[in-house]
C-alpha cells in the first residue's frame, strides 16, 4: 500500500509552492530520490511556468493571455502538451523516485486533466511518499476525485505556522 499523501494547504496566493519548495529541503524529504513539477508563477500571477525537479526544464502550462489552441480554466489558458511533457516525465521516474511532488493539484486535476494522471499513478505506487500542495477549498474535492482515504494536512499561512 502506498504511504498516506501529504497536502500542503493554503488559500490562493498564501504560498504553498514556498512551503513545498522549504518541505523538500528538511528531512526526510532532503535525501529522498525526488520526482515531480513546481509549478512557477510570474510576479503578476498571470503566467505559470512547469520545472521538472530532476532536470530542471521548464515549460509554460498556464497564462491568461489569449491562446487560441489553448483549452481556458478559470480565468486561465492551459497547454495541454505541457500537461503531457509533465505527466509523462512523472510517470516514466515512479518506478526509481521515492517522492513525488506536485505543485498544485486544482480544479484542472480535479476534472480529470492537468497533472491528473501522474497524481493518480503516483497515489497507487506502493513505494512512493506524494506530496502535494492543493487550495483550501479543493481539499475535500481532490480526497474524493482522487480517492484519497487520510491525508496529511500540512496548512500554510495560518496562526501557528512557522
Amino acid at each position: 500500500m502506498a504511504p498516506r499523501p501529504t497536502f500542503v494547504v493554503a488559500e490562493r496566493n498564501a504560498g504553498k509552492t514556498t512551503a513545498l519548495k522549504a518541505l523538500l529541503q528538511r528531512p526526510p524529504y532532503d535525501t529522498m530520490k525526488v520526482c515531480g513539477v513546481l509549478a512557477l508563477a510570474n510576479d503578476d500571477k498571470t503566467q505559470y511556468t512547469l520545472i521538472d525537479l530532476a532536470s530542471k526544464e521548464r515549460r509554460l502550462a498556464l497564462t491568461t493571455e489569449v491562446k487560441a489552441q489553448w483549452p481556458a480554466v478559470g480565468r486561465f489558458f492551459y497547454d495541454e502538451q505541457a500537461f503531457a511533457w509533465a505527466n509523462g516525465l512523472i510517470i516514466s521516474s515512479l518506478a526509481t523516485a521515492e517522492l513525488a511532488v506536485f505543485d498544485e493539484i486544482g480544479r484542472l486535476e480535479v476534472a480529470g486533466g492537468g497533472l491528473a494522471m501522474a497524481f493518480f499513478q503516483a497515489l497507487h505506487t506502493a513505494h512512493v511518499q506524494v506530496v502535494a500542495a492543493v487550495r483550501t477549498c479543493l481539499v475535500d474535492e481532490v480526497k474524493e476525485a482522487f480517492a484519497v482515504g487520510e491525508a496529511e494536512i500540512l496548512r500554510v499561512g495560518e496562526r501557528g505556522d512557522e
